[in-house]
């Protein structure tokens, strides 16, 4: 054999183990790429649903039971900075009383005149506590037109492996791991920069929401920095030492 005829061969070879690798791997991952479409997808129908229905919606990810459901909210659209997906009992009840006592000796219908609804969140408001300004709630199917017969309330397939790796999204400080998170997504189009990674206890999927557009992508992998996703830090050790001082 010449050397051309052998470096044909083994260009054929290598090729068919490609193949038969690439085969394998897609194979072996087949509940994971399932589970990381579906969500992809459950993701972009709530950014279109918010921008239709003009409603803030968020997409609540349960990374203890490996679920996640699609919300509609009312009420305020800014999202506070490390806000929990539901307010501590405790924390609301001390919101709420500081509330009452500033609109002590108020007039009757600055307090919403009688609503009790009404009269708990301006009385939430007034003491600065955001949580309580907003509600939420499963969207609805019929609104969604939601047609897989599934509703929009979710899983992913644990009898396979398949969870939530990591999350991360623009309101919180840092990576989630365990506990609930949500993602929200605004009525004018634009997103909350999240990064959520799904793994069935070897391969991973990333999926990106990007903020301005609300724009949801699929990557086979993990990032190499999430920061250069989320856009944290961006000015380096100059960011740094301004936070310190």
């Amino acid at each position: 054999m010449t050397l051309l005829e052998i470096m044909v061969t083994l260009a054929v070879i290598g090729g068919l183990l490609f193949v038969a690798r690439s085969g394998f791997r897609m194979l072996t991952k087949a509940d994971l790429v399932e589970d990381a479409n579906e969500l992809t997808a459950v993701l972009r129908r709530a950014s279109q649903l918010a921008v239709e229905h003009g409603d803030l919606h968020r997409v609540v990810l349960d990374l203890e039971n490996q679920g996640y459901v699609v919300e509609v909210c009312q009420g305020a659209i800014a999202v506070a900075r490390n806000e929990l997906v539901k307010a501590d009992d405790e924390d609301t009840k001390r919101a709420l009383e500081r509330g009452r006592q500033r609109l002590t000796g108020v007039p009757s219908d600055a307090s919403a005149g009688g609503d009790p609804i009404e009269a708990t969140r301006r009385a939430a408001a007034l003491a600065g506590h955001h949580i309580a300004d907003r509600a939420c709630k499963p969207a609805d199917d019929s609104i969604t037109g939601d047609a897989s017969g599934k509703g929009w309330v979710r899983g992913l397939r644990k009898a396979k492996g398949i969870k939530f790796k990591e999350v991360w999204v623009q309101h919180r400080d840092e990576g989630v791991s365990k506990g609930q998170i949500a993602i929200y997504f605004f009525p004018l189009g634009s997103a909350e920069k999240s990064v959520i990674e799904l793994t069935d206890g070897s391969e991973v999927f990333s999926v990106l929401v990007y903020g301005l557009t609300g724009r949801v992508e699929l990557h086979d992998g993990t990032l190499r920095d999430v920061d250069d996703h989320m856009l944290r830090n961006v000015m380096g050790s100059k960011d740094t030492k301004r936070e310190t001082q």
